[in-house]
């Protein structure tokens, strides 16, 4: 049997795993990252701007964010006994992609149907909500892990001072 075969194969099988398997939704924003970089060329070069390898690098580095954060995500998903929160980070990246796209495609002049515009209009519209709430979120997690902080410096300062005192 082919080495280069046997690789192959322990590779996709270590992906399925990670990923918790490969859904039509996963396999869908993999296509569209794929779209998304070659539209992005394409439009560096309509607009006459250089093709850049430093932009198109960090474009890729990226993407590979972004399957990493789904795998983290999926494994919170087994941890926690849940589905959610691997679908909701494959959808929140796949609005961002056809955003991407849609903006790609702009830039290069190419028309785009109106129901697939307003699609992604919806899409970028809840993802600016559950970026808007996660913010407001991560604010109120600041605030309690400050207030908490701030809490345990008063009571060593207290425990310090009594220290101090005998």
């Amino acid at each position: 049997m082919n080495p280069a075969l046997i690789n192959v194969g322990f590779v996709g099988m270590l992906f399925t795993y990670a990923f918790g398997g490969w859904s039509e939704v996963l396999i869908f924003l993999c296509i569209a990252m794929a779209v998304d970089y070659i539209t992005g060329v394409v439009a560096a070069i309509r607009t006459g701007n250089k093709l850049n390898s430093e932009i198109g690098h960090w474009g890729l580095c990226r993407k590979g964010l972004i399957l990493l954060v789904i795998l983290i995500a999926n494994q919170l998903d087994l941890l926690m006994n849940t589905d959610m929160i691997k679908g909701g980070a494959i959808y929140f990246y796949l609005a961002n992609e056809l955003i991407s796209i849609t903006e790609n495609y702009s830039r290069i002049g190419f028309p785009l149907p109106k129901i697939l515009k307003k699609v992604i209009c919806v899409l970028k519209s809840q993802s600016d909500e559950e970026e808007k709430k996660e913010k407001e979120s991560n604010e109120e997690m600041t605030r309690k892990t400050n207030t908490v902080q701030d809490l345990a410096d008063k009571d060593r300062e207290a425990e310090s001072e009594k220290d101090s005192k005998k």
